[in-house]
């Protein structure tokens, strides 16, 4: 699908695959992506059409400079001068996938039915990627019919540990014994 984020985050990812330096991009993106979701004013005045380039320039800069990656600050300004900062997240996101992608890291999910710590999720991932051989990240989503436990989604393969996954195959083997 050739739409808009992944034009962009293509283009970004070519810069950082050149500079072999795709997984620093990532970490980078996915923190400046945090600082505008924590500082939606700043992101605001970044989209707006009534505040001159050269001021949102300068914040682009201040912005990349901790991360001392050399295109950072040049692909926030081109999202500035393009008028395409509205769609930061979801370019981020497309690039986090491609970039996963290049990496040889597999994307998956964690349910369970309360909210996991960020330490939670790295165990849990580490767990799955050792069983499955190849590194995987694992994104918490909340499921409530899960009563208990989690349940690990990682493309095609299914590792349910929870309590209705437990019930579920109780009833099938029951159901199979009973037509014995």
């Amino acid at each position: 699908m050739d739409s808009l984020y992944s034009r962009y985050a293509s283009a970004l990812l070519s810069i950082a695959k050149d500079e072999g330096r795709i997984k620093e991009y990532k970490d980078a993106l996915l923190e400046v992506l945090s600082f505008f979701n924590a500082n939606l004013e700043t992101k605001k005045y970044l989209e707006s059409y009534l505040i001159p380039n050269d001021a949102k320039y300068e914040i682009a800069d201040k912005i990349s400079e901790p991360f001392k990656l050399a295109y950072l600050a040049s692909f926030l300004k081109v999202l500035i001068k393009k008028h395409r900062f509205h769609s930061f997240k979801e370019i981020v996101y497309e690039y986090i996938k491609i970039a996963n992608e290049e990496l040889g890291i597999l994307e998956g999910f964690v349910y369970s039915t309360i909210t996991l710590t960020n330490e939670e999720v790295k165990r849990i991932s580490k767990s799955i990627s050792k069983n499955i051989g190849q590194q995987v990240e694992l994104k918490p989503l909340i499921d409530t019919r899960l009563i208990g436990g989690i349940k690990v989604v990682v493309r095609d393969r299914v590792f349910d540990g929870s309590i209705l996954g437990k019930l579920n195959s109780l009833k099938t083997n029951l159901t199979e014994r009973s037509k014995e």
